[in-house]
């Protein structure tokens, strides 16, 4: 099994990365083309994707605030975590089971450009109120 770890900085408190994160209008604005509700503990959401033309049902698992929100997938785990670093986050995004061999390293190689895409995303929003700034159902990664 190979994980998958994307870690950042992000210039504004946790609670402020958590309720982006969470709140179904916010993630919209920055990740998702739709988010059916917000992510609590215990429950689904849809998430529709429309630069893909693709929604995915999302279980969300443990959610703690200001610090940790985890979910599953198609195929995998997510698991957020936020820590407090003097008024910043440092955010560290983990995702289990994205395979092994060659299918498993090119789905590695898909999932690390999306989250590097959703943690630019995010700040992009949570700093200067920028919303989608231009992911293409076009970008297309390969192994070779």
């Amino acid at each position: 099994m190979t994980k998958l770890i994307v870690e950042d900085r992000i210039d504004r408190p946790p609670k402020d990365v958590f309720e982006a994160i969470v709140s179904p209008e916010s993630l919209s604005a920055f990740f998702t083309a739709e988010a059916s509700a917000a992510m609590v503990p215990g429950t689904t959401v849809t998430w529709r994707f429309g630069h893909v033309d693709a929604a995915f049902d999302v279980e969300i698992g443990d959610v703690e605030a200001d610090r940790l929100i985890t979910w599953r997938w198609p195929g995998s785990e997510v698991t957020v975590e936020l820590a407090d670093e003097g008024g910043a986050t440092r955010i560290t995004i983990t995702e289990d089971t994205v395979g092994d061999g060659p299918d498993g390293a090119a789905r590695a190689v898909g999932q690390t450009q999306g989250w590097v895409y959703f943690v630019c995303a995010l700040r992009a929003w949570l700093l200067h109120g920028i919303r989608h700034f231009g992911l293409s159902g076009a970008i297309r990664v390969t192994l070779t």
